[in-house]
């Protein structure tokens, strides 16, 4: 659970609060965490076989985040790429599996969540995900008709991420000291 913990919090480390990110920092920092989440829930399938299900969906997302990450740092983000005609289509796909790629992470959270529900009191978890996805949803539409409000969107949802990292880490302390416990008796 250590790796899937971290893991997440590299993935939702943001160096801002704009929508689109299209920093090489963002897609390092996605990489590494997709990999740790991916580590994380192989090693936690062995016990609890039901989380097994995000792997599909973490596998793709390490390969989407090189993939950026190797566009980005060659100069070739979709979010740079001129407006012409062809190159217009292009670029529009590529935001599209830009976007898809920043909601994943929820879509991911939400899998281990249900994975775990035998194991943990995941409710305030459901709820912190599912609120973070209308922010993100609500922050995406607002993007590209009124950009301030997006900008403050993403700060409460930042502010969720954070609060979801702290819920996440109590609940899976809990239960840690709780095996230990039983161990012990």
């Amino acid at each position: 659970m250590n790796k899937i913990f971290f893991g997440v919090l590299l993935v939702f480390f943001k160096t801002n609060v704009s929508f689109l990110e299209i920093g090489a920092a963002y897609y390092v920092t996605n990489s590494i965490g997709y990999l740790l989440i991916f580590f994380g829930v192989k090693e936690l399938g062995n016990k609890v076989e039901r989380v097994l299900k995000a792997q599909p969906y973490v596998v793709f997302m390490v390969i989407h985040s090189i993939i950026f990450l190797l566009l980005n740092t060659s100069g070739n983000s979709p979010l740079t790429i001129a407006m012409d005609s062809y190159m217009a289509v292009i670029s529009f796909v590529g935001l599209c599996f830009v976007i898809a790629g920043m909601f994943m992470i929820f879509v991911i959270i939400s899998l281990l969540i249900e994975g775990m529900e035998d194991e943990f009191h995941t409710k305030r978890l459901s709820i912190l995900c599912v609120a973070m996805m209308m922010i993100f949803t609500l922050a995406g539409l607002f993007y590209f008709f009124t950009p301030g409000l997006a900008q403050l969107l993403m700060s409460v949802l930042l502010f969720l991420k954070v609060l979801f990292l702290i819920v996440f880490y109590h609940v899976y302390l809990r239960n840690s000291v709780r095996n230990v416990g039983q161990e012990g008796s």
